[in-house]
């Protein structure tokens, strides 16, 4: 399957359900992310106007979720949640003031932008249109990373933007369970992106986070030592998948919010600094911890990357078996 397809076993189960059951699935993702090949031409979108997201939603014969850029997503999210409830915008004044706060609040959209789009004419036939240029699979994506977006801030749920992502994908002719599922993976990724936020925010010392902060911390920092030159080689990329998922059960649904994360500093060369030698100690002990208390073996590749990671944390193998031994001690009293 290729690039960052959004597979869900559960929808994957109910779709092959004609065929006869299926006990299991596994999907193997080893490609390279970098170099996939898009399945049209990519048009090119060089500026985030209304008029040119439009005539790009317009003059696309498909729209696929895999080619669109990281910031063309919010874009595109906007046009579809706008779309379905267009007459809702220019009818009610404090639904488009509710509208307009997720989206210049969740989505970190201009309010310009907001405005000029909500001028926009979104007749019945520009809906059912724009319905059609988009396959199931890439709606279930496109759905999931708005569920993503809304979810990622605040601590509780709106009301107003749950019923309003589940009428626009009921809109755009989502079943409910898939709505459910891409409900379910958007929160899951949500959780990562709150975990970068507060990693990114510098108020809690790197060895005092929560241990979920911990892991997505330590998956930043093997993910960036796996990227040369801004890529990962699909071997890296299965040994990175393998680790988040066995040792830090983050599974590959989960794991594309850190992978697309883009920082504009080093990370790991950050925690070096900053953090003295107890507290990075403590990062690599939580390590093991991670690694000693899972059931699948780390195998030598996936070692390596962790040697890769002590080495810049400037931790030296002995020191990393030493923790490695604290850590089977306090396992195993």
């Amino acid at each position: 399957l290729a690039g960052e397809l959004h597979v869900n076993e559960a929808h994957l189960k109910r779709t092959l359900a004609s065929l006869g059951e299926l006990e299991s699935c596994k999907v193997f993702n080893d490609f390279d992310l970098n170099q996939a090949e898009s399945p049209e031409p990519k048009k090119n979108i060089s500026s985030n106007s209304v008029s040119e997201i439009s005539q790009f939603l317009n003059d696309a014969n498909k729209i696929y979720f895999g080619t669109l850029s990281i910031s063309e997503r919010k874009y595109v999210a906007a046009s579809i949640l706008y779309r379905s409830i267009a007459q809702n915008v220019k009818e009610n004044k404090n639904f488009k003031e509710k509208l307009s706060k997720s989206l210049t609040d969740k989505f970190e959209i201009d309010s310009a932008y907001v405005e000029d789009l909500f001028n926009q004419n979104a007749d019945v036939s520009g809906l059912d249109s724009l319905r059609e240029k988009f396959l199931e699979g890439d709606l279930i994506q496109m759905y999931t990373y708005i569920w993503e977006k809304v979810l990622s801030k605040g601590d509780e749920e709106d009301d107003f933007e749950i019923e309003l992502i589940e009428r626009s994908a009921e809109i755009f002719g989502l079943e409910k369970p898939n709505v459910n599922d891409t409900k379910k993976i958007g929160k899951e990724r949500s959780k990562i992106a709150k975990a970068i936020n507060e990693i990114e925010s510098g108020k809690v010392a790197y060895n005092k986070l929560k241990a979920f902060e911990k892991t997505v911390l330590l998956c930043l920092m093997l993910t960036e030592c796996s990227t040369i030159d801004g890529k990962i080689s699909p071997k890296d990329l299965k040994i990175l998948r393998n680790i988040s998922n066995d040792q830090f059960n983050i599974t590959s649904n989960v794991i594309t919010v850190i992978l697309e994360k883009k920082l504009d500093y080093s990370i790991t060369k950050k925690v070096e600094q900053v953090e003295v030698y107890r507290e990075k100690y403590e990062l690599v002990e939580f390590l093991w911890e991670k690694i000693l208390s899972s059931e699948p073996s780390v195998s030598e590749e996936e070692m390596a990357l962790v040697r890769k990671w002590l080495r810049r944390l400037d931790i030296s193998d002995v020191e990393s078996e030493g923790a490695r031994k604290d850590v089977e001690a306090n396992l195993n009293p």
